[in-house]
């Protein structure tokens, strides 16, 4: 079959390119009961597909079952149960925290509700802790996977995108050099920020 470069192809279908949110995220689960629980029960996400198979592209690839939960506005989030699979050790308390999911929801009556719903099925969770653009409450599924539910405190504009572009070109510079810290970082950033200011006034 004849395929066309990506060279050769329309600039204007180039630059259109895009992906279009997130149609789901996979994890691992040896828990597919209480998993099941928790999602339907205590989450209200409804299960809407399942997969399973005796193998998968490779020949050493594990029998699995693999199962969808809807998350609403087309995203998704799904679980791999592997047959014979021992279960590997839980992450450091530190991985634990960084590696989460966060959903959204848009006011504090609803931050609060759910809080008032997960304490009411049992499951510890946190105050609500604001930070930066957002205001969060934290809790763990029965896989030990922290979930968050955030709402805005305000908007994202285009300063907070800027500022962005700023620090990602100081931590890519601080996180090469020999000795990269938090300081070096923010020093870095106030020379991009003046060199910035003097290109402008110029």
């Amino acid at each position: 079959m004849a395929t066309t470069a990506p060279s050769a192809r329309p600039a204007a279908a180039r630059q259109a390119l895009r992906v279009d949110g997130v149609d789901h995220l996979a994890f691992v689960t040896w828990r597919p009961r209480e998993t099941h629980d928790f999602y339907t029960r205590v989450l209200g996400l409804p299960l809407v597909h399942a997969i399973t198979a005796t193998g998968w592209v490779t020949e050493d690839y594990p029998d699995f079952v693999h199962f969808f939960f809807d998350l609403g506005r087309g995203n998704r989030i799904a679980f791999f149960y592997y047959f014979g699979l021992p279960e590997e050790e839980a992450p450091s308390d530190l991985m634990h925290r960084s590696r989460h999911i966060a959903f959204h929801v848009e006011t504090e009556a609803e931050l609060l509700a759910w809080r008032d719903r997960l304490k009411a099925h049992g499951v510890r969770v946190t105050p609500p802790l604001p930070h930066e653009l957002i205001e969060s409450i934290y809790f763990d599924d029965p896989n030990g996977i922290q979930l968050e539910i955030t709402r805005p405190l305000r908007e994202m504009s285009g300063i907070d995108a800027r500022d962005a572009e700023l620090t990602l070109r100081a931590l890519f510079d601080v996180a090469e050099s020999p000795a990269p810290s938090a300081q070096a970082l923010w020093q870095r950033k106030a020379e991009l920020v003046r060199k910035n200011a003097e290109v402008a006034a110029a």
